[in-house]
């Protein structure tokens, strides 16, 4: 699972912070430290699903819940409505619309699932029950899904390529949705043979199945310089505050470049930094070597970048004491679009930190 530690100039500081005798207090930080909690779901990290759901979740497309003690839960082997995945379908395509959509008589204005339906209908991406009924409480079928992933993702991904015949799917309205969902590889079936279109698709089914989608659209891909400048832009403007020790202002520059874990994470360490600053602690930054980029992989969507050879002298003042460290900071980035069409970085991962990966899936979504 994730590691603290994995955030931008937090990690490099932390090394310095080791250092020194000053001990630091999350008490003051109890609101971002639950937040930040909403991040580690404890019943995914077995899961065969793992490396789509975590995705989902750093990205804040998929939200969990809450059980007695506080622990958040994805419930990935949980059936998922009509409702909860059109919502999660149109969060991670970014879908807007001012168009009216279809009127429903059982999606109630004002309900936390009434915008992506109507988003979801005025696009054509899902129809009801029937022409008045969503039914945005029932259960969604694995065919139900394939239907609307083809539809949604028909103007970004290529459907070609050998479909698979399954032995249980029947001649019905999803029949043609199911065979393009498997001509690119976004289905592949709950045996070698078998789809079975008819059962409650899971929450980790509709995940990987839209995960899957999502990798496959190419036609709108962002610019690397763009995505370069990105990251060196906020690494600039989030050293100019520290080096100012202006930590209040990290609650208006953050936002700007972050989101998700990445957003949640850095506010969480800095909650630290700002107190000690009150306390007449100094932590400066200064950066010797630029990085270089990689550009692992990109899609219309997301991105992944990985910088190497970028190094700071990281220093910590105190108590008469001052320490100074040259500190790599290797990484991987991992940015998303937003709907604004702007990109935001939503996970680091330093180099010297594991990554924990879910089983493989042999059959099944």
């Amino acid at each position: 699972m994730k590691t603290l530690s994995r955030s931008l100039i937090v990690f490099l500081a932390a090394v310095v912070l080791l250092a020194l005798p000053f001990q630091a207090s999350k008490v003051s930080a109890a609101s971002a430290e639950e937040v930040l909690d909403t991040y580690y779901p404890i019943d995914i990290e077995e899961h065969w699903a793992y490396d789509a759901l975590d995705n989902f979740v750093n990205a804040d497309l998929l939200k969990g819940s809450h059980d007695s003690d506080g622990n958040t839960l994805i419930k990935p082997d949980l059936s998922i409505s009509r409702a909860e995945f059109v919502s999660i379908l149109v969060r991670a395509l970014g879908l807007t619309t001012e168009e009216t959509g279809k009127t429903f008589a059982d999606v109630e204005a004002g309900k936390w699932y009434s915008e992506p339906i109507r988003i979801a209908s005025s696009l054509g991406i899902v129809n009801g029950l029937t022409e008045t009924k969503f039914g945005p409480n029932e259960l969604i079928k694995r065919g139900e899904i394939a239907t609307i992933i083809v539809r949604a993702f028909t103007s970004t991904v290529k459907f070609e390529g050998e479909a698979k015949t399954f032995t249980d799917v029947p001649e019905y309205f999803a029949t043609p949705f199911i065979a393009q969902a498997s001509q690119a590889g976004i289905v592949r079936g709950a045996t070698a043979t078998t789809f079975k279109p008819y059962a409650n698709a899971t929450r980790a089914e509709a995940v990987v199945m839209i995960q899957r989608a999502l990798d496959l659209q190419k036609g709108s891909l962002p610019e690397d310089a763009a995505l370069t400048a990105l990251i060196d832009e906020y690494e600039t403007k989030e050293a100019e505050v520290i080096n100012a020790q202006e930590f209040a202002k990290l609650g208006e520059v953050l936002p700007k470049y972050m989101t998700g874990y990445a957003l949640a994470e850095t506010i969480y360490g800095y909650e630290d930094y700002s107190a000690m600053a009150k306390e007449g602690y100094k932590l400066t930054l200064e950066k010797l070597t630029p990085q270089k980029y990689e550009i692992v992989s990109k899609t219309d969507r997301f991105a992944v970048i990985h910088a190497t050879g970028s190094t700071y002298n990281v220093t910590f003042e105190g108590e008469g004491e001052k320490d100074t460290q040259t500190v790599p900071r290797d990484g991987v980035y991992q940015l998303k679009k937003m709907e604004d069409n702007s990109w935001k970085i939503y996970l680091f991962s330093s180099d010297d930190v594991e990554e924990p990966s879910g089983e493989e899936e042999v059959a099944a979504e």
